[in-house]
C-alpha cells in the first residue's frame, strides 16, 4: 500500500502490513519502513512458534537459533545505525520537545537490546538441549520482547519519522542511507534481501519492486527460494506459516 496527501508533491510514502504511521514529507524513508516490517513478522512469528516446538526437537531448536540470529543481527545494524548517525544528526535541529522524542528512542533501544540478549541465551540453550522451564522461559522473553519494541516502532513511525520528514533535506537522508550501508558485504545483502521481502504479497510487493534498486530485486529474488526452504524448517511448528 502507499499513502500520499493530496495535492502533494512529496514522494509517495510506502505503508506495509503493520505500520503505525508514514508521515509526509520531502524524504522517502521506504527501507526504514520495509525493515520496521520485517522485525513484526519475525517476532510475531517466533513468539508463536518457540511454545509449539518440542523441547526435544533439537535439530528445530538450532535451525531457530540460526534464523533468530539473521533477526538479531539485522536489528542490531538498524538501532546501531540510528543512535549513532540519525538521532544526533536530528537533536542538532530539533526544539526541546523534540529532543525529548529523540531521547525516548534511545532509551527505548537501550530497554530492547537485554531482551534481544536474553533471546539469545534462550534459543541457545535449547538449541543445545533443554527443559520445558526454558522454553517457557524463553516464550516469555518473546513475548516482552514484541510488546516492546512493536510499541518503539509505532512511536519512531509516528513522532520520530516526523522529524526526519521536518529537519532533513533529501540529499541528507540519501546520505544517512549510504551510512547505514557502508558496513554491509555482499554476503549480507544475500541473506538479508530474501529475508526482508518474505511474506509480501500483491500490492504491498509490487511497491517494495518500484523502490528497491534492481540489482538487489534480483538478489533478493534469486535467494528467496534457498532462505525459503531454511525459514520452513525453523519454523516448522508454526501453525500460522505458509506451507
Amino acid at each position: 500500500m502507499t499513502a500520499q496527501l493530496a495535492g502533494s508533491d512529496n514522494p509517495t510514502q510506502v505503508v506495509l502490513p503493520g505500520q503505525a504511521a508514514a508521515p509526509d514529507g520531502p524524504n522517502d524513508p521506504f527501507m526504514m519502513y520495509l525493515m520496521h516490517y520485517a522485525f513484526r513478522r519475525d517476532l510475531y512469528q517466533f513468539a508463536r512458534t518457540a511454545p509449539r516446538t518440542p523441547v526435544d526437537d533439537h535439530a528445530t531448536w538450532q535451525a531457530l537459533h540460526k534464523r533468530w540470529a539473521l533477526f538479531r543481527d539485522t536489528l542490531h545494524h538498524h538501532h546501531t545505525g540510528e543512535d549513532q548517525w540519525l538521532w544526533p544528526l536530528l537533536e542538532s535541529r530539533s526544539s526541546a520537545a523534540e529532543q525529548q522524542t529523540l531521547a525516548e528512542m534511545e532509551a527505548e533501544h537501550g530497554v530492547i537490546d537485554p531482551l534481544l540478549a536474553a533471546g539469545d541465551a534462550g534459543f541457545a540453550r535449547l538449541a543445545a538441549g533443554a527443559d520445558d522451564a526454558a522454553r517457557l522461559e524463553l516464550a516469555d522473553t518473546l513475548r516482552r520482547t514484541h510488546d516492546r519494541l512493536i510499541a518503539h516502532l509505532a512511536h519512531e513511525e509516528t513522532d520520530a519519522l516526523a522529524l526526519v520528514q521536518r529537519h532533513l533535506s533529501p540529499q541528507e537522508w540519501t546520505d544517512l542511507e549510504a551510512k547505514f550501508g557502508e558496513d554491509s558485504s555482499l554476503t549480507d545483502l544475500f541473506r538479508v534481501a530474501p529475508w526482508a521481502i518474505k511474506g509480501l504479497d500483491g500490492g504491498d510487493l509490487r511497491s517494495v519492486r518500484t523502490h528497491v534498486p534492481k540489482p538487489v530485486w534480483l538478489i533478493a529474488r534469486l535467494c528467496l527460494r534457498r532462505f525459503t526452504a531454511a525459514d520452513r524448517r525453523a519454523f516448522r511448528y508454526d501453525p500460522d506459516a505458509t506451507r
